[in-house]
Formats: C-alpha cells, structure tokens, sequence
C-alpha cells in the first residue's frame, strides 16, 4: 500500500538524487536548505556591493524620511511600504551596515518560516515542495534577500494554503496586505473567491478590510496624492532592458548594430533607447492591456462556471502573475520571486488531492514541465543579474565587452522561457475553462448527488 501511494505521488518533479526516502527526511531538508542559503551568502560576497543597491537606495530614503516627509519618499511604492522599509532600520539603529544586515535576516527569516510552514502542511509532498522552494530562491541568489518582494511572494503562498484549510477570511486579508505593500497581488484576490458563496464573502471581506484600512491609514499619513502616486509612476517609465519586450533591441545591440544607447533612467532602472524602441513600448502598452482583459475574462468564466477548486485557484494566480510579467514594459529580477511562493503551494495542494480524479495525471504532467521551466528561467536570471550584468548594460572596453553577446543571449533565452511558461499555464488553465470542461463538472456534480 506504501508504495502505491508513493507512486501515485506527484513523480520526477525533482532530480533523482532527492529520493522518497531523503525528501521525507527532517535532517537531509534541513541540511541542504542550510547549505544552499550558505551557496546564496557566498554568490553576495563574491559579486560584492553591486547587488546591494536597492537596500541601500531604501534605507537613504527612510533615514531622510523625517525631513523629506512621506509624501516625497519614494512615491513610486505605495505608503505601506515605507512602513515595512523602517522596521530593519529601527533594528538597524539607524546604520546603513545595520540596516543592510537587519533587512536581509529579515527575509531569510520569511524564507525559513514559508519553508516551515511547506513542511508542517504540506503532507506527503512536503520534502518536494520545500526542495523546489529551497532551489528556487538558491537560484535566484543575493537578489531573493536584497528586495522586499519575497513579502508579498509567500503572502501569497500563505494565502493558498490558508485557503486549502478553508480559512479563507484569513487568506484574503493576507492578499490584501499584499496589495497595501506592492499593488499587484490584488490581482490574486479573485482566485481566492472560486467554490462556495461563503468563501467569496469571507475572502473579499478580508482582503478589503486589510486593503481600505491601509489606505485609509495612507491618506491620513501622506495625503490623497501619495496613495495614488504608485499608479501614475509605471505609466511613465521607458523599456528595462530586461523585459521581455526588449529581447529584439537588446539582442540587435548586441550584435554592434543599429543605434542603442542604455541609461538609468530617474526610475533608478536601465532602460534601452534607440532604433524601434518606441514600436516596442507602444506594443508594451497594448500587451498589458490585452492581458489584463485575458486575466478578467478568464476570471469571469471561472466565476460564470461556479466551480471553483482549489487546484484551479493556485493556477489563476500562476497565470495572473506571469501575464504580468510577460506584458510589462519593466521586467527586475526580483519579479521572478513572485511565482516560487505560489507555485511551491501548488506542489502542495496538487499532492494533496485524491488519487481517482480522471485529471491527476494530466496534472502532475503539467506540473513538471512549469516546475522546471521555473527553475531554468530562475537559473537564468541569476546568470543574467547580478552575473552578468556589467557587460549586458555598461559600455565596457576590452576583453570584458565580448561578454555582452553571450549574456544577452542568456537574457534573450530567459524571456523565451517565461514566455513558454506563459503558454503551459494557458493551456492548463484552457483544460478547465473550455465548455466541455463543464459538461465534466455537471456530470460530476450530478453522480454526487445521486450517490
């Protein structure tokens, strides 16, 4: 019966190394998440100060912030997050060395605990979903701990898995925090909603009473202005060179073509100029507006149909998060911490579910393929940034301007994963929404209620 079951359980996600018997294990997890936080610690110490200029950048802001006041500290994050930007310069004591270390203990503290809270829910998935978490942030390297959006990434790994317990009051508040800090998980606040008309009450309350209570605090704060300053800021950006919008131009450049030019720009990002750039920031536009009507529509059919499990949940927010991604004229590497947490969920409530449902296997099919195409796209950004990226950007003479081609490419690789990864997601999601998937789901409904 043992091994019927461990056959039946989510298969090769993982490489073979990890077997059943080491995944079950609390001291082999423990080691290897130690060793790869370690492998992480060195990357930052080999590549030095360079990864670190966002921390630095938040803590300038907020050690200024008495006399420039909220209403001028960085406008382009909602006022919550000045909040959770003073906490580790309050630990820090008001250093930068401080705040540099408080900020990132910090997030390896939230990393330790989503880890934790894998092993303690996740049932007999556990040792692959921590195992995927425990790469995953490895391959993203200094950045996962150097950028606040590792916050708002297990928020909404929490939130699923609040979710899966039925606490959806509580996963719906923990979107709402999200939103106050970062905006875009509002956006994940319809996927808590699928299934029973208590859940939708129970999650939109929670999720708007965390989200007005923040903005009603804002305004108190900072004025009406500066609640709406996040929104205004994006809309005037240029192209980032590492968008996926920017791969045709950048790989040109690349090649000693055309006539490019990349500056940092006042958004504190790099931004590519030149030759067809306008044509592509004006597709930019059009493709996030496309996609955002995608992601309505796919809602409204999901809430049209009124079936709403929670296996289709975790793969809206999945599609949701990566539409984003693939549409934005602006793409960080901290973007790509924002599918592990969702995902590393998903492992969990996909291993979780009963053995004879017709659509497992298809499942666990799909399931491997985004999993690893998660983790190769994650691999390639750390190649790209912060590895790579003084010859992708600068204008660096000698041997090292060689290396400009090949990092490019990697970069150009990358976004062709994530827009694979887009494709895989679409299509599992179609798997659920087309019409005749609801024919399956009346049947279904139908022989339950005759039993």
């Amino acid at each position: 019966m043992q091994a019927s079951t461990s056959s039946d359980a989510l298969p090769a996600v993982m490489p073979v190394l990890f077997d059943g018997q080491r995944l079950d294990s609390p001291r082999f997890v423990l080691t290897f998440w130690f060793i790869a936080r370690a492998v992480v610690i060195g990357i930052w110490a080999l590549i030095g100060l360079g990864v670190q200029g966002d921390v630095l950048y938040y803590f300038d802001h907020i050690s200024a912030l008495g006399q420039a006041g909220p209403a001028q500290t960085m406008s382009e994050y909602p006022t919550p997050a000045l909040w959770v930007l003073c906490v580790p310069w309050l630990l820090g004591l008001g250093t930068s060395v401080g705040y540099m270390m408080a900020f990132s203990c910090l997030m390896l503290l939230l990393d330790a605990g989503f880890t934790y809270t894998l092993w303690r829910t996740g049932g007999h998935r556990r040792g692959q979903a921590v195992l995927f978490w425990t790469l995953f942030l490895a391959f993203i390297g200094p950045t996962a701990y150097l950028r606040f959006d590792l916050i708002v990434s297990v928020l909404a790994g929490w939130s699923l898995m609040l979710l899966r317990r039925d606490h959806a009051g509580t996963a719906g508040a923990l979107i709402g925090a999200g939103a106050a800090i970062k905006i875009w998980p509002a956006i994940f606040w319809p996927a808590l909603c699928g299934g029973h008309k208590k859940t939708v009450v129970r999650a939109t309350i929670g999720a708007l009473a965390v989200g007005l209570a923040a903005a009603g605090a804002s305004v108190a704060w900072a004025g009406w202005d500066r609640l709406l300053s996040p929104l205004t800021y994006q809309s005037d950006r240029g192209l980032q060179v590492e968008s996926v919008l920017a791969s045709v131009p950048m790989f040109i450049r690349s090649l000693g073509l055309g006539d490019y030019a990349v500056t940092v720009s006042r958004y504190q990002a790099f931004e590519i100029w030149g030759t067809g750039v306008p044509f592509w920031l004006d597709t930019a536009s059009v493709a996030a507006f496309v996609g955002y009507g995608v992601i309505a529509c796919a809602y409204v059919i999901w809430f049209v149909r009124g079936h709403g499990r929670l296996r289709e949940a975790a793969i809206m927010m999945l599609f949701a998060v990566t539409v984003m991604i693939v549409t934005n004229k602006t793409f960080s590497p901290q973007y790509v911490i924002w599918l592990g947490s969702p995902l590393a969920a998903t492992l969990v409530i996909l291993g979780g579910r009963q053995p004879h449902l017709p659509d497992r296997h298809m499942d666990n099919w799909r399931l491997r393929r985004v999993t690893k195409l998660v983790l190769a796209l994650t691999l390639a950004t750390l190649l790209v940034y912060p590895i790579g990226y003084a010859p992708l950007v600068n204008d660096l003479a000698g041997w090292t301007r060689l290396l400009r081609l090949p990092v490019t490419l990697i970069l150009v690789a990358r976004n062709g994963l994530v827009v694979w990864l887009l494709v895989e997601l679409a299509r599992w999601m179609f798997s659920f929404l087309r019409p005749s998937a609801w024919a399956e789901v009346r049947s279904s409904r139908t022989s339950e209620v005759s039993k």
